[in-house]
């Protein structure tokens, strides 16, 4: 498990991060890494609001089918809208859980919205449902 209150504190685990992935997920470690670090922008700024008195947890599970990254702040939680059709693509903001889901199978929420988990296959032969998780 790793803990951090900041953007700083997350740079100095990285590396550590990015070992343990490509130990478990070789080939998709870096993509998986991308995910991760929009997980750990979205937690810092919109669920702790860069309150460094509040810590954002990353705990990495790997089992033969899948690896699962679960996110957690300790922020008030969000409501997983979609974007409005007239959202503008090159938007700063707003792309972050698009583009996790462009490296992840899946993902779920908790009731309160301040946890993620995020789900990489890492062995087609398990392709099953993770939990009650929606896919992006």
């Amino acid at each position: 498990m790793y803990s951090f209150s900041s953007l700083a504190e997350f740079a100095i685990l990285r590396d550590s991060i990015k070992r343990e992935l490509v130990q478990t997920c070789e080939e998709d470690a870096l993509r998986l890494f991308i995910a991760i670090n929009e997980g750990v922008n979205n937690a810092i700024f919109h669920g702790n609001k860069e309150d460094n008195t509040k810590k954002v947890q990353i705990i990495i599970e790997r089992s033969p089918e899948d690896v699962q990254i679960i996110i957690r702040d300790e922020g008030d939680g969000f409501v997983n809208a979609k974007k409005s059709a007239g959202m503008e693509l090159w938007d700063e903001n707003g792309r972050g859980l698009d583009l996790i889901g462009l490296y992840v199978d899946s993902c779920c929420w908790n009731t309160k919205g301040n946890e993620i988990t995020l789900v990489k296959k890492i062995n087609p032969a398990y392709c099953k449902p993770f939990r009650t998780c929606t896919s992006l």
